[in-house]
């Protein structure tokens, strides 16, 4: 199975739309900050977006959000998340936004990056194993602005990278794959 969650009027062919809100008229009408109504282990692949960034204003219903995500994927079940990049003003303009998406806030649910924090004495919080949780990413990428394009053009990734944290508006939006690990069924 396949969900396209917060689907609002975007719709994708062969996969079950989910929204919160009938008016859109989804496949199945679920509110994502309270549960998912599909059974554990279910779910190949969830596709998210512009849909995480507007959910869990408070960080217990955000938490609980990816704990529901975990329950109902199966073992390296895929998760494709699109949001817009933090420091483009796409982001901040929009006052529906309540949290700041990064690759990194989403590999902290990664028991094994957990465990290499525990281990070198860091300071991430270890949120996978707090929640019983193990979602890591996989790959990322960028969508730049065409003045940040031409800037980089070129240019190393490090190079692109270093770049995109002194400015503003360089990327308008990022792509996150993250994969859940679950173990065998007992």
């Amino acid at each position: 199975m396949k969900l396209n969650l917060g689907c609002g009027y975007n719709k994708i062919k062969g996969y079950v739309n989910v929204d919160k809100d009938a008016w859109c008229n989804p496949d199945v009408v679920a509110d994502l900050e309270v549960s998912l109504p599909f059974e554990d282990r279910s779910v190949d692949e969830i596709v998210l977006s512009h849909v995480l960034e507007h959910l869990g204003q408070n960080t217990k219903v955000y938490l609980n959000i990816w704990k529901e995500f975990y329950r109902v994927m199966r073992n390296d079940g895929v998760i494709l998340i699109t949001v817009p990049h933090h420091t483009h003003d796409n982001f901040r303009h929009d006052p529906t936004h309540c949290r700041t998406i990064t690759p990194l806030g989403i590999d902290m649910f990664s028991q094994k990056r957990n465990q290499e924090t525990i281990k070198t004495g860091g300071q991430e919080t270890t949120l996978g194993i707090q929640l019983g949780i193990d979602i890591s990413v996989a790959n990322v990428g960028y969508d730049f602005t065409p003045w940040f394009e031409k800037h980089i053009q070129g240019k190393p990734k490090d190079f692109a990278m270093s770049e995109m944290s002194k400015y503003n508006n360089t990327c308008f939006q990022v792509h996150i794959h993250a994969v859940a690990h679950k173990p065998p069924r007992l």
